[in-house]
């Protein structure tokens, strides 16, 4: 089947300019038929594979892509068909059942091409192996076998057919992976092209009947009027050498047979004509119909196999097919069949680069690793959980070097100076950055010059330049890891049918209990996140304290502690299927803390989760003076999900984590010498993102608040720490494995001593980031909210000094030391966090000094603007260059214009708030460092998640009263600068006056946003509600008894009306929405409302369904489910 440059319609300018006459009649000179050869049965097709596969021989190297350049001409072909068409029906003209389909189905054929497009980028099928000779040769090896695979079944595309088809070819000739994965896209094309050669046909014949009908018109006429030139007219036609084809023959014979013996005259002469050819009218008009009938099932297979590939499950499809896949699903541990399927795909996509770059074929290579974990399995030293024991060890983790060696890879200069890289990661890393940073302050340094500047002066502006240039240096190593280093999401077990009891978790929430309205909330909260996430082996719960207090009860307690209790106790009512609690209560009483002189919580959070992974480990349960919820299956809880009280876990989220979790290779490794985990992983953090109703509510929590609602689709992004070193950072929101976590933590950190808990609890259990896994929150509306948690972070991380050093404090309250077992990368981010927060006292005192003592005002004004700014700006750029394949580009545009927007606006307002920042956050340092080493009071100094937003108050005199030191400092400022240098006024005014509104502005920002009331004209009112009454009359005529009550999915007016007698679940629901939405009109009485609902409700509750999921098309009338039965995702 010879894929020929030359198009049937070659003038392609023409066509779609005019797609008629003589232009047309041109183009459809050429003919090639459709793909349509000797129907196959599935035993047929099954020995065709195997002879396929014999007849194939591949070139090598890589031939030029003319898939491309094939499904443009198709395109402009298809266009140009249903052109004319539309013409010919405009005209009142009839066109054939081929051309039917092709009109009706227009959208369809449209969409499949842009998908096409879509998924066949320009290079792809470059990759693929070709062909060395035959009727494709130069083309795709995979491309003939959908060419075959169509023309053997007229455009029909079985799936068992296909099935067999290529298992009987790769019983010859293995597919690789990439064509199994080509396979779709490339039936998609062959179906495009049987389409565009249908269509090619109809167009010749429509052409070809408009002709015989010009020229039976002009007969007739003739004959009607003038009858003796009527032997003229003939004679002309004669001439004019008409194509005598089977269209026009048809056409001229139905529109003169019968007509009278003076019109018998020219089909006399077609018929002498034909008799030449041994041919009759009749036998012409036969083959006509018996064309235009091949036509038609040509083009409803082509177009019902077009929705059919998009309904098929085609990962399922590929993972039959795959013999790679069928050799890695001999995982001696059996674990890869219970992976999930990205997890699989990962792996499938790295033999297919190790094959690729080496001298193995894939199946070798995926063999070659199965053979490496099966000789750690059969050792009878192996332990059951080794991780080197699975096949995953050889293929994304550190067994992967060793199966590259074996299957002789060979490596390009960048990929290896990539890999060397990669063996010191954090050499590069740091050392980078340490560049960087050192240019960056060089370049400063060099301007830091002026008349009379003593050297302590030069030697603090260094240190202050050093701090400000590491912000710019690590922010742009920063971007640039990742654009070079790919997002690589973690494995994943595929726990989408439910969490087996091995894999038993509980979902708590370490809260406290402040208010009955709390309570409320808390309990609402945790109902919401089991609806989300139900399974059997999925406990939730609540981990609590109560406030601190001078004393160890107060008289409030009581009531609190009641209140939930019972509304535990309902939810597990109201959800009890008889296998047990799923709610629980753990409340621990307050104890006396000499630190914080007050009757508190021992050791916060902190110490709630630690008091509970004892008890869950069998240990006493007397740390709580109150456990709710019969708990005998908690003992067997293999895994913790802690969130914060604001914390949303979206639906089937905790059964990803705890997927995730229970994969060989993340399971946490513990070094007893290092004493910490140094592989796997005993914590997983998901990202957090802000959830919507939050960054609504202030102009502050929207523009800082980035990626705002739930995403369907969360992908994978990069994260520096995660992708570099694969280890991520844990900010308090994950999931643990118990034993791990105890095993790292437990007897590690002195009592009274960390507030930030997170970071280093991540350090010592390690953590991993899931960045494919969204969690939400809100964030503070207010920005004095946001300043007093930032404030209490920075106090933890500073309470964390004592872990830069070699030796670092012992459990218990003795002065015990004991080696530092931090790694370098843990340290890291620990001095990391504490260099962050001097950030912007150290650029606030660069501009001080730059306008004051320093010499080149606009110098330091500019550098440090930029400091803020350029970040950012790099950030937006390549957010404007990135343009995802399936937006357009005017809503890129615009997105990009909004992230650039809001960007900047956060860089302004930091800007503004410079002074302040540098206030508070050096307020935190000294504090802290008072407190660790003079006072030792105040350590766990804390308050509630969003205690903060709720109790901060929004007055502007409250704002300026806390906000002070900024105008103060800009007024200080103004004044010695107009005394002593005014000139510099110019370089600092604008950032001065900034610093002036500062309280303003954020007192602005952090409003409440109004909701816009919509305000209708009667005008208006009325156009609406004549508009319901409209739409009202479908409901009310259509869904009735003849169809069950339930709502047919459309009434058709023209050309004969027609009720579809199908729904789907959008039509059920829009129906009973439109019974409430008449009740509330006064379309419908009450007595008609719960009427009409209970019959739909009936009716529905008798349908089919799918694991308690509805069907997406029924028939109204019978009930049953139409073909192909599926459900809609």
């Amino acid at each position: 089947m010879k894929l020929s440059n030359k198009t049937m319609l070659g003038n392609l300018p023409d066509l779609l300019a005019r797609f008629r006459g003589k232009d047309l009649e041109a183009s459809c000179a050429v003919s090639e038929p459709p793909l349509r050869s000797e129907l196959f049965s599935s035993d047929q097709m099954e020995q065709h594979g195997k002879t396929l596969a014999g007849l194939h021989t591949l070139s090598l190297g890589h031939a030029p892509d003319r898939l491309l350049g094939r499904l443009a001409e198709n395109e402009a072909i298809l266009t140009g068909t249903r052109s004319l068409l539309v013409e010919v029906v405009r005209t009142d003209r009839r066109i054939t059942p081929a051309a039917e389909w092709l009109l009706d189905n227009f959208y369809l054929i449209e969409e499949q091409i842009r998908m096409a497009r879509k998924h066949l980028p320009k290079g792809y099928s470059r990759e693929l192996p070709r062909l060395l000779e035959g009727p494709s040769a130069g083309l795709p090896r995979v491309y003939d076998i959908a060419l075959e695979t169509i023309s053997h079944g007229d455009g029909r595309v079985d799936p068992e057919g296909l099935s067999s088809f290529l298992a009987a070819y790769q019983t010859v000739t293995i597919l690789k992976l990439g064509e199994l994965w080509a396979i779709p896209i490339m039936l998609r094309l062959a179906l495009i092209e049987n389409l565009r050669r249908i269509g090619v046909r109809i167009a010749a014949g429509r052409i070809d009947r408009n002709l015989a009908g010009d020229w039976a018109d002009r007969i007739t006429e003739v004959a009607a009027k003038d009858p003796k030139s009527l032997i003229l007219v003939i004679a002309d036609m004669a001439r004019s050498n008409p194509p005598l084809k089977s269209a026009f023959v048809a056409e001229f014979a139905r529109r003169l047979q019968g007509q009278g013996p003076a019109l018998a005259m020219p089909l006399t002469w077609i018929e002498q004509h034909l008799s030449e050819c041994s041919m009759t009218i009749d036998q012409l008009v036969q083959a006509e119909n018996q064309q235009q009938a091949a036509d038609q099932v040509s083009m409803s297979n082509s177009i019902g196999s077009l929705r059919f590939l998009g309904a098929m499950d085609w990962r399922e499809f590929v993972e039959t097919m795959s013999m790679v896949e069928q050799t890695l699903r001999g995982d001696p541990r059996g674990t890869y069949g219970k992976m999930d399927f990205f997890t699989r795909d990962r792996y499938r996509h790295v033999v297919e680069r190790i094959a690729k770059s080496g001298g193995l074929s894939e199946p070798e290579v995926a063999a070659t690793a199965l053979g490496l974990a099966r000789a750690v399995a059969e050792d009878v030293n192996c332990e059951k959980d080794d991780r080197t024991a699975h096949v995953g060890y050889y293929l994304i983790d550190k067994g992967l070097g060793q199966l590259e060696r074996l299957a002789g890879i060979r490596l390009s200069v960048l990929a290896s100076l990539r890999k060397a890289g990669s063996r010191v990661p954090l050499f590069l890393y740091l050392g980078t950055i340490v560049l960087m940073t050192a240019i960056f302050t060089g370049v400063l340094m060099a301007n830091a010059q002026g008349p009379g500047l003593h050297p302590w002066l030069l030697l603090v502006t260094g240190i202050l330049s050093l701090i400000c240039a590491s912000q710019l240096g690590i922010a742009m190593v920063n971007w640039f890891a990742t654009l070079i280093v790919a997002p690589h999401t973690l494995p994943r077990m595929d726990f989408s049918k439910g969490i087996p009891p091995e894999a038993r978790t509980l979902a708590i929430v370490p809260t406290m209990l402040t208010s009955s309205r709390n309570i409320e909330d808390l309990i609402e909260a945790l109902e919401i996140r089991f609806l989300a996430n139900r399974d059997d082996n999925l406990f939730f719960g609540l981990l609590t304290d109560l406030q601190d207090a001078r004393e160890e009860v107060l008289p409030g307690d009581e009531p609190l502690l009641l209140l939930v209790q019972q509304r535990i106790e309902e939810l597990n009512d109201k959800y009890s299927d008889g296998s047990g609690d799923r709610f629980f209560l753990f409340h621990r009483p307050r104890r006396w803390n000499p630190g914080e002189r007050a009757w508190i919580g021992y050791e916060r959070k902190r110490g709630k989760l630690a008091e509970l992974n004892s008890f869950l480990r069998g240990g006493s349960r007397d740390r709580f003076s109150l456990v709710a919820g019969k708990n005998a299956a908690l003992m067997n809880v293999m895994y913790v999900i802690t969130l914060d009280t604001d914390t949303q876990l979206p639906r089937d989220s905790a059964r990803q984590l705890a997927g995730a979790m229970a994969h060989p290779l993340n399971r946490a490794l513990y070094d007893e010498g290092k004493e910490r985990v140094v592989a796997g992983y005993g914590i997983l953090q998901p990202r957090v993102g802000a959830s919507l109703p939050g960054t609504n509510r202030s102009r502050y929590a929207r523009i800082n608040g980035s990626d705002a609602g739930i995403d369907p689709y969360t992908r994978a992004v990069s994260d520096v720490y995660q992708d570099l070193f694969g280890e991520g950072s844990f900010i308090g929101k994950g999931i643990y494995d118990i034993d791990a976590f105890e095993r790292a933590l437990c007897g590690r950190f002195p009592e009274n001593r960390i507030l930030s808990h997170d970071l280093i609890e991540g350090c010592y259990a390690r953590a991993g980031l899931l960045s494919d896994v969204m969690v939400y929150e809100e964030y503070p509306s207010r920005y004095s909210a946001d300043v007093s948690r930032r404030h209490r972070w920075i106090r933890g991380d500073w309470q964390l000094l004592s872990w830069l050093r070699e030796v670092v404090p012992g459990p218990g309250l003795a002065k015990q030391r004991r080696k530092n077992p931090l790694s370098l990368l843990s340290q890291w981010k620990l001095f990391d966090n504490l260099r962050r927060s001097l950030v912007p006292s150290a650029l606030t005192l660069l501009l001080v000094l730059g306008w004051t003592i320093v010499s080149s005002p606009w110098f330091w004004t500019l550098s440090m603007i930029g400091i803020i700014l350029i970040p950012s700006g790099i950030s937006a750029l390549l957010d404007l260059i990135r343009k995802p394949d399936d937006v357009l580009p005017g809503q890129h545009l615009a997105a990009a214009g909004r992230s650039l927007t809001r960007r900047f606006a956060q860089d302004v307002f930091i800007l503004a708030c410079l002074p302040y920042e540098a206030f508070f956050s050096l307020d935190a340092v000294l504090r802290t460092i008072g407190r660790m080493f003079v006072t030792h009071e105040g350590l766990l100094e804390w308050s509630p998640s969003g205690d903060p937003d709720r109790k901060s108050q929004t007055g502007l005199a409250v704002v300026l009263r806390t906000m002070w030191f900024a105008p103060f400092l800009s007024v200080v400022i103004v004044t010695y600068l107009a005394l002593s240098n005014p000139p510099a006024l110019g370089a600092s005014g604008p950032l001065l006056a900034l610093w002036f509104v500062s309280p303003v502005l954020a007192w602005w920002l952090s409003r409440p946003l109004s909701v816009p009331v919509a305000r209708l004209t009667d005008g208006q009112i009325l156009f609406l509600r004549r508009l319901s009454r409209k739409t009202w009359s479908f409901f009310e005529t259509f869904v009735g008894p003849e169809d069950n009550w339930l709502p047919p999915d459309n009434y058709q007016e023209h050309p004969v009306p027609v009720v579809a007698h199908r729904t789907s679940p959008t039509n059920m629901g829009l129906a009973l929405l439109a019974n409430l939405s008449a009740l509330d009109f006064g379309y419908l009485a009450a007595g008609q409302f719960i009427e009409r609902t209970t019959k739909a409700l009936s009716a529905m509750q008798g349908l089919d369904r799918y694991r308690g999921h509805f069907y997406n098309w029924y028939d109204t009338q019978s009930l049953k489910p139409l073909a192909p039965r599926y459900v809609s995702t």
